[in-house]
C-alpha cells in the first residue's frame, strides 16, 4: 500500500490544533503555556502532501484530559484541572506547477473548542472559535528513501478574549510558525517522521503579555507487520521547549515562563486506501514546565477530494 501512495503522492501528514486555554494563577505568567502550532499532530508520513493538481481534507478531533497545571519547577499546583475538545477541519491544495523539482502546497485550517478550566474556589468554561491557520506556500520534494517538507504558518485568533476569564478559547495575539519534515520509508513495512517547527508569538495587547518564542519537535513511527496489511502501529510524541523568557509589560515575568513538556504514548493507523487514513494516538504528557499536563487523544483522518 505504501508503495502505491508514493506512486500516487497522496497526502498523508496530519496536523492539528492543540487547545488554547488561559487559566488564572498567583503567577504573572497565567498566559504562559499557551501555542497556536499542533506539537504532537504531525507524527504520520508528515512530510508527504497531496499529489499535483489535487485537494485532500483532513479532519482532526483532540480530547485534552490535564489533571493538573505544573508551575516553573515542574511542581503540580493543588486542585487544578483543564478539559478540552477541539474540532479542526482542514484542506491542501498542491499546484501543477513546480519549483526547481519541489512540489509547492496551500492550504488552511480553522478550529472551534469547548474549555472546562477549574482552580482552588473557581471553575469556568468556554466555547468558540479559536483561530484560522493561513498555510501560504510549503515546498516538498522527494529522494530516493527521504521526503522533505517545510513552509510557514500564520495563525490569526477568532472570537473574543477575555482578561481575568478563567477559561477563553483564544490567546488573544497573532502568531507566525515555521516547520519543517522529514519522511524516511526505506521499505513498505517502516515509516519514521519528524516534524520541528518554531513559533514567534505577538504581544497580547489585553493584557500586555509577551510570551517567548516555543520551539518544538514532534516525532513519530509505524510499521506493518505484513506488507498488504491495512494497519500501521507504532508510537509517537513531542518535547517543547521555550527558547526566551516571558515578559509582562517589558519586564521578565518571575522564573522565566518557559513552557516545557514531553509526552508519548502509541499509535495506530488503518488505511481506507492509497491516500486516505484514520489515525488514533495517545500522548502522556510528562517533565511539564508551567503548563497543564495531563493525558491527549488523538482522532484524525485524511481523504483526497
Amino acid at each position: 500500500m505504501l508503495s502505491a501512495i508514493r506512486r500516487s503522492g497522496g497526502c498523508v501528514a496530519f496536523s492539528a490544533c492543540l487547545f488554547l486555554v488561559t487559566y488564572a494563577t498567583p503567577s504573572p505568567a497565567a498566559e504562559g503555556g499557551l501555542s497556536s502550532f499542533p506539537y504532537g499532530a504531525l507524527t504520520t508520513f508528515a512530510a508527504f502532501v497531496p499529489a499535483p493538481g489535487t485537494t485532500s481534507f483532513f479532519g482532526y478531533a483532540l480530547n485534552i484530559e490535564a489533571d493538573s497545571i505544573h508551575d516553573g519547577r515542574g511542581e503540580a499546583i493543588p486542585g487544578t484541572k483543564v478539559d478540552v475538545f477541539a474540532l479542526a477541519p482542514r484542506f491542501l491544495h498542491t499546484w501543477k506547477s513546480t519549483f526547481h523539482g519541489w512540489k509547492m502546497t496551500s492550504g488552511g485550517v480553522i478550529e472551534a473548542i469547548y474549555a472546562n478550566v477549574k482552580v482552588p474556589g473557581r471553575e469556568a468554561h468556554d466555547t468558540g472559535p479559536t483561530l484560522v491557520g493561513l498555510e501560504p506556500l510549503y515546498f516538498s520534494r522527494t529522494f530516493g528513501a527521504w521526503t522533505f517538507f517545510h513552509g510557514p504558518l500564520i495563525y490569526l485568533p477568532l472570537g473574543n478574549y477575555r482578561p481575568g476569564e478563567l477559561a477563553n478559547t483564544n490567546v488573544g495575539y497573532k502568531s507566525l510558525t515555521y516547520q519543517g519534515a522529514v519522511t524516511w520509508t526505506p521499505d513498505a513495512r517502516l515509516e519514521v517522521s519528524l516534524n520541528p517547527a518554531v513559533e514567534i508569538k505577538e504581544k497580547n495587547g489585553a493584557t500586555g503579555y509577551q510570551s517567548g518564542p516555543q520551539a518544538s519537535l514532534t516525532f513519530g513511527m509505524g510499521y506493518k507487520l505484513a506488507p498488504e496489511q491495512p494497519w500501521h502501529l507504532g508510537f509517537s510524541g513531542f518535547y517543547t521547549d521555550g527558547l526566551a523568557d516571558d515578559e509582562l509589560n517589558g519586564r521578565r515575568v518571575p522564573g522565566g515562563g518557559r513552557t516545557k513538556k514531553f509526552g508519548i504514548g502509541p499509535k495506530l493507523v488503518y488505511w481506507l486506501g492509497p491516500a486516505a487514513a484514520i489515525v488514533a494516538q495517545w500522548h502522556r504528557e510528562l517533565a511539564t514546565e508551567n503548563a497543564a499536563e495531563g493525558d491527549l487523544f488523538w482522532l484524525e483522518c485524511t481523504f483526497p477530494l
